[in-house]
């Protein structure tokens, strides 16, 4: 019981985080569907498209998460922040060419994932724009990243709900043409994003360089070094990785969806919006578990590390269960607080059903997951999206919709199929894991990860 206030402490603050991201979406759906069912889809398509972006370029944020955690754990706050400055240029570089490839490869994208004209001609001037976007909001989740590895979830928590505001604010006003604003549709909807995403920017960078400098000597330049380059370039390629072999597997799922046609989509968008509410909790305790592991493991407590991650994914299993009872008994309602279209909502209905069954492997899958990356067990994690993504869910997604053509339940079925088996390798890593021989990744010779004997 000694551990549950320390990591509801860390989770519930991240949970808000991750609500409020999720709340964003749902309220900016909401608000672009009064614009017809291709604005849904427009919007979830290049939902998906961003999140490969994002997926591309995240594992320096994932990076620096564990890797600052470890360094605050074992009191070497120097080393930290060199790891932190380096995730930041390389953030630069990723920025530079988003905002490039958003004036080259919108259209060609929509293109090739079937869109039809409709979708091409809304869809490729939004997508510009909410690459724009993506390029303020990676810098963002970097120092998000860094708060919450130094054990302060209630910052990043705080600026998240204020650009959450902002976006929905703005989407409404801008859209709509609303106090003064033009008429703008989706074009504003996607604006509104990049406002939002640059004035949350600007507060980060005060709250980093200013209110945590007394603490944290975040204004202090600390001299890179090559072996830091090289750890946190090899620990984010692995990461980043991970993210993207999932990514690129919802992308060839969303691409088989979008060939049935504008309701199937929106349906389908909409329930993985409600799907991603299930994240919410799971997300905020993998959270908490990849810093509370990262630090303990920091401090050479590898006995104590595990039992936190334990009592992690208890609790968060609980959560879950509580979302999944309300997901399958207000289906119906929660489709259409979406759309007024009854084909549409008549048919996420299932898929909804469906989201809520799943939702405790969902748990499982990422508290697992954020506790494994507490360790630095990367290569395993690296590993097993691509040959679960690789091997199992592309492939066989194209099977069930393409060949069998079984088309919604056939993508669902592969996508549930995924969600399990990466919950059971999650789960079986974690508890083999040789805890006691647990080393911290220090960048100079890396430590090594055990589990069940094996390096």
């Amino acid at each position: 019981m000694r551990l549950v206030k320390p990591i509801l402490r860390l989770a519930i603050p991240s949970i808000a985080t991750f609500s409020s991201m999720t709340f964003t979406g749902l309220l900016v759906l909401m608000t672009v569907g009064n614009l017809g069912a291709a604005a849904i889809a427009v919007v979830g398509i290049s939902n998906i498209i961003v999140y490969n972006l994002w997926a591309l370029f995240s594992g320096v944020q994932a990076a620096v998460n564990y890797l600052v955690a470890q360094n605050i754990g074992a009191g070497n706050i120097r080393l930290g922040n060199q790891r932190m400055q380096i995730s930041l240029l390389i953030t630069v570089g990723q920025g530079v060419l988003l905002v490039i490839g958003s004036f080259f490869l919108p259209y060609g994208i929509l293109y090739l994932m079937g869109s039809n004209d409709t979708i091409l001609t809304l869809g490729t001037p939004y997508l510009q724009v909410r690459m724009a976007a993506l390029a303020f909001g990676m810098f963002n989740a970097v120092f998000y990243s860094y708060m919450r590895a130094v054990g302060d979830t209630r910052t990043p928590m705080t600026l998240s709900l204020i650009n959450s505001g902002l976006v929905v604010s703005l989407t409404y006003v801008m859209a709509y043409g609303k106090l003064g604003f033009p008429e703008m549709g989706l074009q504003g909807a996607a604006w509104s994003m990049v406002i939002a995403e640059f004035a949350t920017l600007l507060l980060c960078l005060l709250a980093y360089y200013r209110f945590m400098s007394g603490m944290y000597l975040t204004r202090i330049w600390v001299p890179i070094e090559r072996q830091q380059v090289r750890l946190v370039m090899v620990e984010s390629g692995k990461l980043g990785l991970t993210e993207l072999s999932n990514s690129l597997g919802m992308l060839v799922f969303t691409a088989c969806i979008t060939r049935l046609g504008t309701t199937a989509i929106a349906a389908n968008e909409i329930a993985l919006n409600i799907l991603s509410f299930g994240f919410m909790p799971a997300n905020g305790f993998g959270a908490a578990a990849t810093i509370g592991i990262g630090q303990e493991i920091g401090k050479r407590n590898g006995e104590e590390a595990r039992r936190f991650g334990l009592v992690t994914v208890y609790l968060g299993l609980i959560f879950m269960a509580l979302i999944s009872v309300v997901f399958f008994l207000f289906a119906l309602p929660i489709a259409k607080l979406y759309t007024s279209e009854e084909a549409v909502y008549s048919t996420a209905i299932s898929l909804i059903h469906l989201a809520a069954f799943i939702q405790l492997f969902t748990g499982a899958s990422i508290i697992f997951g954020g506790g494994l990356r507490g360790v630095g067990d990367t290569n395993f994690l690296s590993r097993t999206a691509m040959l679960l993504n690789w091997v199992l869910f592309i492939p066989g997604t194209l099977l069930l919709t393409g060949v069998f053509d079984l088309g919604q339940v056939g993508a669902w079925t592969g996508y549930c199929s995924l969600i399990v088996l990466t919950a059971v390798a999650n789960a079986w890593r974690y508890l083999s894991l040789d805890w006691l021989n647990v080393r911290v990744k220090t960048g100079a010779a890396a430590g090594s990860i055990s589990a069940a004997g094996h390096m």
